[in-house]
């Protein structure tokens, strides 16, 4: 008997546990439903509409230099329902781009175009990074696909310019570039591009059409007057009048530095010559005749020693067919583009 009754006891106590489980399993399951349902048609749109505004505020801030401010933006939308938008993803790529950095950004970036192949921010970004990893040809042909998306910008334009000038495509730069002017005619940084390519060509009556259009809207362009000594040594063989025009030396790219100290070396400015030359005849750019010009320096200053020890480091490099010197010609040429670009973010140096 007693022993029947302990078996009755507890076959109830573990139908009262089982039922007890079975409650606890229904409540917990009926609370997760409850905690996480789908997000509702209004709830979706007003997440849209919260996205779009925080990202304004978020593109403003990086575009400005407020990356505290972007920061703080970004926090608030980090959510689930934020993360699946392709405004989301692009975003999160401008983010890490002001951070550079450059991998993270074009995950997100490429994530993006996925979502939204016409997310045109986006695509002119992921460029913008490919030359900031001095990758030309990358950056040409995301910005030739940026282009396609939006044909009517003229900074997209531009950087597409800058991108054909930088690998010698000078045709086609002549081409973005133009489109660039179509659609903002007084865009003086484009026309600046544009004579750049003009004399790498030899065109330099088209070079001093576009310097005087630049300097008639803007007289103080210091870089144009650089550019129009350069173009004045060129075509009229006259130290004096180039130097005149030369405005400030610190900006002066490796062509502008080779034709100036040819221009002081002229006028017996021998000490400026050197000086403005140096960097020139250390670097790849420096072919035979500017080997000779840089000696020739040396020697009317009185530095024997020192030319005795360029001609020996000019014996001892190759360096025009060297493929170090190739890349490192590119990576320099790649510095002055990277100045050159329009860049619609500010970065966190």
């Amino acid at each position: 008997m007693v022993e029947n009754a302990l078996k009755d006891s507890l076959l109830k106590t573990i139908s009262l546990f089982s039922k007890i489980t079975l409650v606890w399993l229904a409540l917990t399951f009926s609370a997760y439903s409850q905690e996480t349902p789908p997000p509702t048609e209004s709830e979706t749109f007003q997440s849209k509409i919260d996205l779009e505004k925080t990202g304004r505020n978020i593109i403003n801030a990086l575009r400005y230099g407020k990356f505290g401010v972007a920061d703080l933006e970004w926090k608030k939308i980090q959510a689930d329902i934020y993360k699946e938008e392709a405004e989301y993803s692009y975003l999160a790529g401008a983010i890490h781009y002001s951070r550079l950095e450059w991998p993270e950004a074009k995950d997100a970036l490429t994530k993006a175009l996925a979502k939204e192949p016409n997310q045109e921010a986006a695509s002119f970004l992921l460029g913008m990074i490919y030359a900031q990893e001095d990758n030309w040809k990358e950056a040409k042909d995301t910005w030739l696909e940026t282009n396609q998306i939006s044909p009517y910008n003229p900074f997209y334009h531009y950087n597409l310019g800058v991108a054909y000038y930088i690998l010698g495509e000078y045709g086609q730069a002549i081409t973005s570039l133009s489109k660039s002017l179509e659609y903002k005619p007084n865009y003086s940084e484009a026309k600046t591009i544009l004579v750049k390519t003009y004399l790498e060509l030899g065109n330099y009556a088209e070079a001093k059409k576009e310097i005087e259009s630049i300097l008639e809207t803007d007289p103080k362009n210091v870089m144009a007057s650089n550019l129009l000594g350069r173009v004045v040594y060129l075509t009229e063989k006259d130290p004096k009048k180039a130097l005149a025009l030369l405005k400030d030396e610190r900006i002066l790219g490796w062509r502008e530095k080779k034709t100036y100290a040819r221009c002081y070396f002229e006028v017996r400015k021998w000490r400026n010559a050197e000086s403005l030359f140096r960097s020139i005849a250390f670097s790849p750019f420096a072919d035979d005749y500017d080997q000779s010009f840089y000696l020739n320096l040396l020697l009317n200053l009185g530095l024997e020693e020192k030319a005795n020890e360029f001609f020996h480091f000019i014996q001892k490099k190759n360096k025009n067919d060297s493929t170090i010197a190739e890349a490192y010609r590119m990576l320099l040429a790649s510095r002055e583009g990277k100045t050159l670009l329009y860049h619609y973010f500010k970065v966190r140096y």
